[in-house]
């Protein structure tokens, strides 16, 4: 491992991220903070995922994703 290569002790090695984002993490409220919304059918959903780009685009690709994935009501 790099941290034997550098003879660094396990105690005083640390990984220091800048932008604070930790890896398998989950966000809560990335689609509001996004500015993207839930609402609405799968297909407006993809629409407005077509028509944004970067992290809100991301956002209402997911919200479609995951209401196209819930079952169906009888």
């Amino acid at each position: 491992m790099n941290v034997k290569k550098l003879k660094l002790d396990w105690k005083e090695f640390r990984e220091n991220f800048t932008d604070k984002k930790v890896k398998g993490k989950s966000r809560p409220g990335r689609v509001k903070r996004a500015g993207a919304s839930c609402k609405g059918s799968v297909s407006s959903l993809r629409s407005k995922a077509k028509k944004y780009g970067g992290e809100r685009g991301r956002m209402y690709h997911w919200c479609a994703n995951m209401k196209s994935g819930s079952k169906k009501k009888k």
